[in-house]
């Protein structure tokens, strides 16, 4: 079942991903995967966003990367962009908050605005100055001392590693 796109929506990212992970169940020999979601998309798009989409010009996008660019100018303010990414740059650990449950928390906030447009070395640094006393010293003793050395992409994979062995 396609997943429905009401008017004022929240989540228009999470609304996208949900449609892609529809549409990739679905094969037509005759078409690629952008035809497919264009076709389908009227069906998933329910009020004010069906009329929204009525209401474009004919032909106006050809691309499934186009209609993402225009829906989300429409469905994701500039001002709730922003806001997004300053409660990203000034994220903190809460109390007496698990690692894990932190990082959980921090890649959630991540994933409501994933065209935040920062780097990943600087959401490293930024998670890692928004933690607690303890959880900075079990993290610099588990990677002997040297977390904000490591290469983004790596120093990423340990926060990763690290929470998911503090779950356990």
């Amino acid at each position: 079942m396609i997943p429905l796109m009401y008017s004022g929506i929240q989540f228009a990212y999470i609304f996208i991903r949900e449609f892609e992970e529809v549409c990739d169940t679905i094969r037509i020999h005759e078409l690629s995967e952008d035809a497919i979601k264009l076709r389908l998309i009227n069906f998933a798009l329910k009020e004010n966003a069906k009329k929204w989409l009525y209401s474009l010009p004919t032909q106006s996008i050809s691309t499934w990367e186009g209609f993402i660019k225009i829906f989300l100018r429409k469905f994701f303010s500039h001002h709730k962009t922003v806001k997004l990414r300053n409660e990203i740059t000034q994220f903190g650990q809460l109390g007496e908050e698990p690692f894990w449950k932190c990082l959980d928390r921090f890649k959630n906030l991540l994933s409501q605005c994933p065209h935040h447009g920062i780097e990943t070395w600087r959401l490293c640094q930024t998670f890692y100055e928004g933690l607690n006393p303890n959880s900075k010293t079990m993290l610099e003793s588990m990677c002997q001392g040297d977390f904000m050395q490591k290469p983004s992409n790596e120093a990423w994979q340990f926060l990763e590693d690290l929470a998911e062995k503090s779950l356990q």
